[in-house]
């Protein structure tokens, strides 16, 4: 029979994703990602404890099928709080069971209003924290992942699964930045450009940081891509500004450092792509590269560098802590593994899997 059919948003999700270049060729190896919100959960890790003390008050949510910014908006409804007073470290997948820490003062937390509720969320637990939870804040996400309706080699799957933990995967964005169909890119180029010509360049509008976000993660990808295809996303580049894994210094490459190929097998280090935005009067090397590689997207690029968007590094490749897979169910194993903030499970089970059509069972 056929497999439970994804909403319009999961589908498409899950097809433009294998656009991009992929690290691992393709196999006949097929799934279904998201067929109910309990084959995709996540467990957001903090990376510090609570203080215990302090103004405001930690709360462990579980949610199933709603996103992180409807619970922020539940929360401020319920506790009389504007929606500046909630504090939560990133937006969580929607149809999935995910479980994930807001702050809020701890004064609104009083009477009836000790513990809130709210429809498809509930409080796991709650603790006094010294500051407000903000954005990027925590250390990783670990996720358990079902692959609905799996077909083909078992063997080829775990020998992909042992590849991606010896190098790493290409760290895309995923395309739930962009939006159906691309639309938030389409938004940004059009925000953007009306910026830049009239020079006010402070951005009030609503949404304007996502789209702001989607320019940035649409011309990273589009780098990433071509080192990919290049077969250099792992190995640098004279001039390359290499990350630090874990954090977001970076510094540039040596004319020849003979420590720098040890330290990327032992993926302390990684080759840095652009979050672009406003450059220095003479940037170095590796800016200038990739402004040749985005002669395409030169309008974006020079968009955002009129409006003063500050720039940034991200790592071009991530690592999956701990990935394993649990066969309990060889028609739907399920992979389990941990990535640090900003990384996306959905490109990871795309270069494991192929997703872009539903499978059928037997």
């Amino acid at each position: 029979m056929l497999l439970p059919s994804l909403k319009a948003a999961d589908s498409y999700l899950a097809i433009v994703s294998n656009e991009f270049p992929r690290l691992l060729q393709r196999v006949d190896l097929h799934a279904l990602l998201k067929a109910t919100p309990e084959d995709f959960q996540v467990d957001e890790v903090l990376g510090f404890s609570p203080t215990g003390s302090g103004s405001h008050c930690l709360l462990q949510i579980e949610k199933v099928d709603r996103n992180s910014a409807d619970v922020a908006r539940d929360l401020a409804c319920c506790l009389f709080l504007s929606l500046r007073e909630i504090g939560y470290c990133g937006l969580k997948d929607r149809r999935a069971r995910t479980r994930q820490w807001f702050s809020v003062p701890a004064s609104a937390l009083t009477g009836a209003k000790a513990v809130p509720v709210g429809a498809g969320w509930l409080v796991l637990q709650q603790v006094r924290h010294a500051r407000k939870l903000r954005r990027g804040s925590h250390r990783a996400n670990r996720f358990s992942i079902r692959l609905h309706g799996f077909t083909g080699s078992a063997s080829a799957l775990e020998r992909r699964i042992a590849q991606v933990t010896k190098t790493g995967f290409p760290n895309y964005f995923g395309e739930q930045r962009f939006g159906i169909e691309r639309a938030n890119i389409d938004k940004a180029r059009l925000l953007l450009a009306g910026k830049a010509a009239s020079g006010k360049t402070r951005f009030r509008e609503p949404r304007a940081g996502l789209l702001l976000s989607a320019a940035r993660s649409w011309l990273f990808n589009q780098v990433l891509a071509h080192r990919l295809q290049d077969d250099t996303w792992n190995t640098p580049l004279p001039g390359d500004l290499m990350m630090l894994d874990g954090s977001r210094a970076f510094f540039e490459t040596a004319a020849a450092d003979p420590a720098l190929p040890g330290r990327l097998a032992r993926h302390d280090i990684h080759v840095s792509g652009p979050l672009w935005g406003q450059l220095a009067d003479a940037p170095l090397p590796a800016w200038q590269r990739e402004r040749q590689w985005l002669s395409a997207e030169s309008q974006l690029c020079t968009d955002l560098e009129r409006c003063g968007v500050a720039p940034g590094r991200r790592a071009l490749r991530a690592r999956a802590e701990e990935l394993t897979v649990d066969w309990s169910e060889p028609a739907a194993p399920r992979l389990g593994f941990t990535l640090a903030r900003g990384s996306y499970a959905t490109v990871l089970v795309h270069e494991l899997v192929d997703t872009s059509a539903a499978p059928r069972v037997d």
